[in-house]
């Protein structure tokens, strides 16, 4: 499976451009990596917690410009991008409380992209990401494998109906490294902290212990290195 970095290498003939949006820009960290390519990035996001953090992120990052907004219903105007990103699809309609696939909700957002760009990159988790088991620590009822196959699925559809051509499909790793097991396991605690946060010390050693047999069953833990699969796409408009 290729690298992390690879990955990026792969997608840079498309992010590569003048003028690109980053749609769900979460934390910022992966917008520091478009920002290699691009000469101007928007990036949007609906949630205020996030921006706070992206600003932090990319605080050094000059060509990126942050703003709150809806995904589905955007300000700019038709073409307006040489490239949209997206490295969030599948969550765009989670619920914490129960388990619900908003597909008409993701498929305006899909239509908005195509208003937007020619060009439509995604990279985010794989269904087989051991993310996908982890989740149920935090919300037992969330499939979040089956969420990340099922948007993977209406991508497909909705740009291949549109006159999108799959140009790239690949996968790589991105290998997180920690200094010891009880790092990794609060940094596995906190990934999912707007979900559940632990009730006392007790609710926390069993969670702790249910992310432990998760992980041990690819020898993560023991080698203190998270493996992060993703899957990452490439779409272009036929002429």
């Amino acid at each position: 499976m290729k690298s992390f970095e690879q990955m990026w290498d792969d997608l840079s003939k498309y992010l590569t451009c003048e003028r690109g949006l980053d749609e769900g820009f979460a934390d910022g960290k992966y917008t520091r990596y478009f920002a290699k390519y691009c000469k101007h990035i928007e990036g949007i996001d609906i949630s205020e917690e996030f921006m706070n953090k992206a600003k932090e992120t990319l605080k050094d990052c000059d060509s990126v410009n942050l703003q709150i907004m809806d995904a589905r219903k955007t300000s700019f105007p038709d073409k307006y991008f040489d490239v949209i990103l997206n490295t969030s699809f599948h969550e765009f309609d989670l619920s914490n409380e129960i388990f619900s696939m908003d597909f008409e909700l993701k498929t305006e957002m899909l239509l908005e992209m195509i208003r937007l760009s020619d060009t439509i990159c995604f990279a985010e988790i794989a269904p087989e990401n051991i993310s996908g088991e982890l989740y149920k620590v935090f919300n037992p009822v969330e499939e979040h494998s089956l969420r990340t196959l099922k948007s993977n699925e209406l991508i497909h559809k909705v740009l291949t109906d549109s006159g999108y051509e799959l140009e790239l499909e690949d996968y790589a790793v991105d290998e997180i490294h920690f200094d010891s097991s009880e790092d990794f396991l609060e940094e596995m605690i906190s990934w999912w902290s707007n979900v559940r946060l632990p009730k006392d010390e007790e609710d926390k050693n069993k969670m702790k212990e249910e992310i432990v047999r998760i992980l041990e069953t690819e020898n993560m833990l023991t080698d203190l290195c998270f493996h992060d699969i993703f899957r990452y796409v490439a779409y272009k408009k036929k002429n």
